[in-house]
């Protein structure tokens, strides 16, 4: 017995749903009822947005802050400014080759040598007497 797909189910889902909206669409898309609640739901966003639009621009004044339009302005006038000191620089040239930056110092040669190891004087001559 095989397993029901459950892609195949969400599918089937989505397009009942999708048909339904279409047909009550279609159903109601010339009534005079409908075109009044566009219109009312229109105006209503639109009211909206012009209400936060000057709220905040009256907040940026209180709060002594630049609006977007002033900050692109001065983005535009810094970017005329940056590329009229670029036509006044001269070239650059070919860079010179430094050496590499690193965090730790280069190793210092060593100069030193090893000494050798003295060697241990015995008592007596033997090999089995102790060390001194």
């Amino acid at each position: 017995m095989a397993l029901p797909d459950p892609f195949k189910l969400y599918r089937d889902a989505v397009t009942l749903f999708e048909n339904g909206i279409n047909g009550l669409a279609a159903r109601h898309i010339d009534s005079k009822e409908l075109g009044r609640v566009i219109d009312q739901y229109t105006r209503l966003t639109l009211g909206l947005q012009h209400l936060s639009q000057t709220s905040l621009a009256h907040l940026h004044k209180r709060m002594d802050l630049p609006s977007r339009a002033e900050v692109n302005a001065l983005a535009v006038s810094l970017r005329r400014v940056e590329d009229k000191l670029d036509q006044l620089l001269p070239a650059p040239t070919a860079l010179v080759s430094r050496p590499p930056r690193t965090r730790q110092a280069q190793a210092p040669a060593l100069t030193t040598t090893l000494k050798p190891v003295a060697k241990r004087k015995r008592k007596g001559g033997n090999d089995n007497d102790t060390l001194a």
